[in-house]
């Protein structure tokens, strides 16, 4: 398979995850105005309880195979054979996720309002066995994944606002996003079946159950941190609360999301140079991307705290004012998580130590649920404690990951250094900045727009009188592209 260059994936990853993010900015609105707390919070909590299913009828494979295929991606046959290994997989396990789910559904949840949102989820189960994405970002063709995505979204947003109307419009909703899902893999599927051929001559299953299983704990972390917030919540307190907590998750992750696009795209590669010992290389492209990442990671993290108000404000309306504190969280979050990615998918993953992973991973979860457990108790469980503990519970993983990369990989990265510590330095001029303009300015519209282009002016400002090397390439790139003479 050609090698895509790593700029041009950046690039398309970049502009898929930013129409990921004006999409949730155009319909969000729309949708927490229309449907109220309640009725979202009944969908989202349905999303909750099938996601722990659809773990299981996923099984790890988007991971392993993308990691797996990025290292034979080279020779046709082992792709046809692994291919054809990992769809035998994922056809038994969505089968199996299916069957369980039903009956879970229908011995626990039949008398419930919910019961319908979580028949219609069910569909993404059957949707699973066709979904190849993985195939794709192995092979680095970000250019069909960007504009297939795009297209799919488009008919997404035009019947969201045919079918969604007022608060009990909810399953039409539902509907939608599994509609969504459900063509987004049959698409692929058909683009990849052009390309890979099945081959059972050579298939194998039994060698790839055991890695695939440490797959799907380590990828699977939110099982026990953001998912079994939102459960606990929906089932101790209630399911207007789920909306609260999702809202400023999802807000975040409109943010996260574009940040993650340089870890993302950068796996195969990483992967690649790994497979063929290439140590130096690895370490160089690990540290580079790193830093460019924490050149956006702080100043989104810092920027999304100090407009948290003005951000709930104008995604959800007045009737979600009180998430203020919970995003405020969430943005505090959002730096370990993006952390962890680096640590979890760059550097373990790719060097295939994933069973370690997953008692770090299970280690933390199980501390995220005694303290979740003891909030209930003491009755100060909510939507803001609860990401809270989830934050506490990160941070931890993040520490003990990078004693492990430090001590026993010995990969020669560094967290701390100046290089990368900066950018949250940095960052932090913004509190005094979002302060004194918030004096001056008191309707929250106006007060978000000025903020943000105030915090971007000072950022920008203190990259260019710092002579930053981010910057100086990010210019770099714009002037061979852009100031050739005619």
């Amino acid at each position: 398979m050609q090698k895509s260059s790593l700029v041009k994936n950046i690039i398309y990853k970049m502009l898929l995850n930013i129409f990921n993010i004006i999409i949730p900015i155009l319909v969000g609105p729309y949708v927490y105005r229309t449907l109220g707390a309640d009725s979202i919070g009944k969908v989202q909590l349905s999303e909750t309880i099938f996601n722990y299913f659809f773990i299981f009828a996923v099984f790890g494979v988007y991971n392993y195979g993308l990691r797996e295929m990025s290292r034979i991606k080279d020779n046709q046959t082992k792709v046809n054979q692994f291919f054809t290994s990992m769809l035998t997989i994922s056809i038994g396990t969505s089968i199996l996720s299916l069957v369980a789910y039903l009956l879970f559904c229908f011995i626990g949840y039949s008398d419930r309002a919910i019961f319908p949102v979580l028949m219609i989820y069910s569909v993404n189960l059957i949707g699973n066995i066709f979904y190849v994405e993985w195939v794709n970002e192995a092979s680095e063709k970000y250019n069909f994944i960007t504009i297939k995505t795009i297209l799919i979204k488009i008919v997404y947003i035009s019947l969201l606002f045919t079918l969604v109307k007022s608060s009990s419009d909810y399953t039409h909703y539902a509907f939608l996003l599994i509609l969504t899902t459900f063509l987004n893999n049959i698409v692929s599927f058909i683009y990849i079946k052009r390309k890979i051929k099945l081959d059972f001559s050579n298939i194998t299953i039994k060698k790839h159950i055991k890695p695939l299983l440490l797959v799907v704990f380590f990828s699977n972390a939110n099982i026990l941190y953001n998912q079994l917030d939102r459960f606990m919540l929906g089932e101790f307190i209630n399911e207007a609360t789920v909306s609260f907590y999702v809202m400023s998750q999802q807000i975040m992750g409109i943010i996260n999301t574009l940040m993650l696009s340089i870890i993302q795209v950068t796996v195969p590669r990483l992967s690649y140079l790994t497979g063929t010992e290439d140590e130096d290389s690895y370490v160089k492209l690990l540290n580079n991307i790193s830093k460019v990442y924490f050149a956006f990671l702080f100043p989104a993290s810092i920027g999304l705290f100090v407009t948290a108000q003005a951000g709930i404000l104008l995604y959800g309306g007045h009737q979600y004012v009180h998430a203020q504190t919970t995003l405020q969280v969430f943005a505090i979050y959002m730096i370990s998580l993006g952390t962890e990615s680096i640590l979890s998918n760059q550097i373990i993953y790719v060097k295939k130590k994933e069973n370690i992973l997953v008692r770090l991973v299970f280690i933390c979860g199980i501390l995220n649920l005694l303290l979740n457990t003891a909030l209930i108790k003491l009755n100060h469980f909510n939507p803001t404690t609860a990401i809270f503990t989830t934050a506490i519970s990160n941070f931890t993983l993040v520490a003990m990951e990078y004693i492990f990369i430090r001590k026993y990989l010995k990969v020669n990265y560094s967290l701390f250094t100046l290089t990368k510590t900066k950018y949250f330095l940095f960052s932090l001029t913004f509190i005094p900045v979002a302060y004194l303009l918030k004096l001056v300015i008191s309707h929250y519209i106006p007060l978000f727009i000025v903020t943000v282009i105030v915090c971007v002016a000072v950022y920008a400002a203190i990259l260019f009188l710092t002579k930053d090397e981010v910057l100086a390439l990010f210019l770099n790139k714009v002037k061979s592209r852009f100031g050739k003479p005619a």
